[in-house]
C-alpha cells in the first residue's frame, strides 16, 4: 500500500511538471511573443513575456499573476533595490523610454508595482543610499533636460530634487543648471550654476548629473 502511494505521488509530480512544460514552451513558440525572462525568486520560479501589446507574469503552475497592456520594448528580471531578491523590469515604448518597475515583497512573495515609477526614465541607484536619479529630455533636440532625485517608500515614487539644465539660448530662461527642492509637490529654487559645468565632465551632462547626486544628496532629505 505505501508502494503504491509514492508511485501516485510521483506520478502526480511528473504529469504536473509535464503540464507545466507544456504551458512554458507554449510561450516560448508563440509568434507573437518576445522579451522571455525567467527567475527563481523567493524560492519559486516566475516567467514574464510580452505578447502583442500585453505583459504577463506567470508562475509554475502556469498561473496569470500580473497583466498588463500598452506598448512595451522588453521585460526582465533584475534586482533594483539591491535588497537580494530580483525584481521586474518593464519597458513601455514612446519617444522617451519609461518604465514600470514592479518589487519584490519577500513577506508577501509576490510583486507590486512602484506607483509614480514611470515618471523617472532611466533610473538609477547612488549606491549605499536609499536614493535614486532619473534623467529625461526636456526639449530643443535634448538641449534642455532634466533629472529628478527620488526615493522610494511604501511601493511609491517621491521626488525631493530636481536639476534642470538649459542651454537652447532661449529668451525667456538664460542658459545654466538650475537645482530645485521638493517637498510634498511644493518646488523652490535651491542652486544655480553656470550651464558649461554639464561639458567639463569627460562624460559630459550624464557624469555631472552623477556626480552632483552623489556629492550632494543629503542636502535634499
Amino acid at each position: 500500500m505505501r508502494c503504491t502511494s509514492l508511485m501516485f505521488i510521483v506520478f502526480l509530480v511528473l504529469c504536473c511538471n509535464d503540464v507545466t512544460a507544456q504551458q512554458w514552451n507554449s510561450i516560448y513558440t508563440d509568434s507573437s511573443g518576445f522579451s522571455i525572462d525567467t527567475a527563481t525568486v523567493g524560492g519559486r520560479k516566475y516567467l514574464v513575456y510580452i505578447s502583442g501589446q500585453e505583459f504577463r507574469l506567470v508562475n509554475i503552475k502556469g498561473e496569470v499573476l500580473l497583466k498588463r497592456t500598452d506598448y512595451f520594448t522588453n521585460t526582465f528580471f533584475k534586482d533594483f533595490n539591491g535588497d537580494g531578491y530580483r525584481d521586474i523590469w518593464l519597458a513601455h515604448s514612446g519617444n522617451t523610454i519609461t518604465h514600470s518597475l514592479f518589487l519584490y515583497h519577500p513577506g508577501e512573495k509576490r510583486f507590486r508595482e512602484v506607483k509614480g515609477f514611470r515618471a523617472f526614465p532611466e533610473a538609477k541607484k547612488i549606491p549605499g543610499t536609499p536614493y535614486y536619479y532619473s534623467y529625461r529630455k526636456s526639449g530643443c533636440a535634448d538641449m534642455n533636460w532634466d533629472s529628478d532625485l527620488f526615493y522610494i517608500t511604501n511601493y511609491r515614487a517621491v521626488r525631493v530634487g530636481n536639476i534642470s539644465g538649459r542651454q537652447c539660448e532661449d529668451n525667456e530662461v538664460k542658459d545654466g543648471i538650475y537645482i530645485y527642492k521638493v517637498r510634498e509637490g511644493k518646488v523652490s529654487l535651491f542652486q544655480t550654476l553656470s550651464i558649461e559645468l554639464a561639458w567639463q565632465d569627460k562624460d559630459l551632462k550624464w557624469g555631472f548629473i552623477k556626480k552632483y547626486w552623489m556629492r550632494n544628496y543629503k542636502l535634499f532629505l
